[in-house]
């Protein structure tokens, strides 16, 4: 009678052992990765689930992308100010000069002044806005759809072209400053300005529609 109650205990002890060796060895495995947390260890070896990991990058990217798309529509309406500006300013200079029998001038420049600052915040606009587009993080497992690749698409022609235009703008701003016409690459600045404006409306409406 004692020999069977041993052997069924010794059964049972087996069977505890079977059961409760894997949920210690998970255990010593993330007490192992705790441990190597100040090594360099990643948020999956702390047995962070993916799923959550997935939602805080979720979360970032929608607060990227929403900047990003507020900025941009601030940016657009810059743009156009500026753009309107740089008309007022010409025509300011075509009176000026029609004033003065058609002499250039040095003053002419003056005329210019708005549109400096409104080009100046349309730049810092734009950058803004392109550091949020940029930098919204993105899973690799996720892939754009048409929309967001003719997107980046007009990226490659608006972002040259509001880095490229304001240099030449200093050109002819200087050539103004002489008492001239812009010269050289001073007068590509207006058409690739407007290019600019132009591929920056049609990045916004893909991406809108």
């Amino acid at each position: 009678m004692k020999c069977q109650i041993l052997r069924k205990l010794f059964c049972l002890f087996l069977c505890a052992l079977c059961v409760l060796s894997p949920t210690h060895a998970e255990e010593l495995n993330n007490n192992d990765a705790i441990k190597r947390a100040g090594e360099n260890v990643s948020l999956f070896d702390l047995r962070i689930p993916d799923k959550d990991y997935s939602e805080e990058l979720n979360d970032k990217r929608n607060h990227h992308l929403k900047a990003h798309r507020h900025a941009a529509h601030a940016t657009l309406a810059l743009a156009v100010a500026s753009f309107a500006t740089a008309f007022i300013a010409k025509k300011n200079v075509d009176d000026d000069r029609s004033a003065r029998g058609g002499r250039m001038d040095a003053s002419d420049a003056d005329n210019f002044n708005l549109h400096l600052i409104t080009a100046g915040v349309t730049l810092a606009s734009y950058f803004t806005t392109a550091y949020f587009g940029i930098t919204a993080p993105k899973a690799q497992s996720m892939e754009d759809t048409e929309q967001i690749k003719w997107h980046k698409r007009l990226a490659f022609i608006h972002m040259p072209a509001m880095i490229i235009g304001p240099m030449f703008a200093l050109k002819a701003h200087n050539d103004y400053k002489k008492g001239r016409n812009p010269t050289g690459v001073g007068k590509l600045h207006r058409p690739i300005m407007m290019l600019g404006i132009a591929a920056l409306a049609g990045a916004g409406f893909v991406a809108e529609f």
